[in-house]
Order: structure tokens, then sequence, then C-alpha cells
């Protein structure tokens, strides 16, 4: 009597780019985002334990692809989306607020450094990627993550005001509030000039 064995899947950390782009293969799954520790170094601090602990993960698929060149060797490429949800720090209000990643990119893979450096630059929607036979694709899905990182984390509309920007403790940020009655100040600065303009004296002529 045989037993059928489960087909064990390629290692992600270290698998043939090469095979996998050639013959159109596709993988998908979970990475935990404890295994990606430079965002968690990114993860607001106080929740960042919490998040690891919780299992919070980042959900990607890959696919392989090669493209036949009139004249030329094939080319082959590699897909990649990934979907998660990270916990970073509003830089406006200092909590945590959770910030949606949705990501997909496509690379042309070659075989050097030489080959990627001659890929035209005016090429946006494609970026060449050095292939291996030992690829690591967490590393990769990392360098995506953190390129689509918000340059200021923010919430859409803050839930509060931190203390330290209402008393400017922290610095460098002052929000005036205006005293109940107190009629709002005008940001307008061409209001501001013109108000300077009506109290310059006027000038005499000798």
């Amino acid at each position: 009597m045989s037993q059928s064995t489960a087909a064990v899947g390629p290692d992600w950390r270290a698998f043939d780019l090469f095979e996998f782009a050639r013959a159109a293969r596709s993988g998908a799954g979970d990475i935990a985002l404890s295994e990606l520790p430079r965002i968690v170094n990114e993860l607001a601090v106080e929740v960042s334990q919490s998040v690891l602990d919780s299992g919070a993960s980042v959900q990607w698929s890959a696919q392989g692809e090669r493209r036949e060149v009139a004249g030329g060797k094939p080319e082959l490429y590699l897909h990649l989306s990934l979907r998660t949800t990270l916990w970073l720090e509003c830089q406006r209000c200092l909590t945590p607020y959770e910030q949606p990643l949705d990501v997909s990119v496509s690379y042309l893979v070659v075989a050097s450094e030489e080959e990627a450096e001659a890929i035209p630059l005016e090429d946006d929607e494609l970026d060449p990627i050095v292939g291996s036979k030992q690829f690591d694709l967490y590393e990769l899905i990392e360098e995506e993550l953190l390129l689509s990182l918000p340059l200021v984390p923010k919430h859409e509309v803050c839930p509060e005001v931190h203390d330290s920007l209402v008393t400017g403790q922290a610095g460098e940020i002052v929000i005036d509030h205006p005293e109940p009655g107190e009629e709002k100040r005008d940001d307008n600065p061409f209001a501001a000039l013109s108000a300077l303009k009506r109290d310059v004296p006027p000038k005499n002529d000798a």
C-alpha cells in the first residue's frame, strides 16, 4: 500500500527565481510581521508588542512570467502583490492609527547589476531586479512595504490633539485656540500685508 506525500513548497527565503519566472510558477501565503524586523521598527511603540502577539501578518502572492522577444532571448518577470495593515504613530496627534497597504509591483528579472543599470530610467512602471538561485522573497517583500509607507504617517482626521501640541512643550508646534467670543485670527497673509500697509504713515515730500 503506497502512501501519498504532501507536496512541499519552495523555501521562499532561498528559491530559484529564474526557474520560477521561466516556468510561470505562482505562489501565495502569509508572513508574520515578526519575521520582518525592519517593518516591526516602524510600528507605533505603544502597540507594537500587542500587534505582534496578535499574529498580524502580510498577505502576498507572486506570479512568474516568461515573454518571448523577437530576435532576442526571452524576458523573465515577477509580479508581486502585498496586502496588510500596519499600526503607525500619527505625527499630528502622536497616537497609533491603522495604515492599510495594498501594493502591486512588477519586476524585470535580470542576471546581473550591469543588466539592471542598463534598463532605461524612464520606464517607471517596471523595476529591474537581479535574480538568483537562492532568492529571498521575504527581503523583497519587506523592502516594498518600507517603500510604500507614507512619508508622514497621520490620521485623515485625528480623534484628539496631543497636549504637547497645544502647550508647545514638545518644542515646535503650537495650536492657537481662541478664547470664547474671541474673533478667529485671520491667517490670510495678504490680509496681514494690507493691515501693515494701512499702519504705515504717509511719506512727506521734501
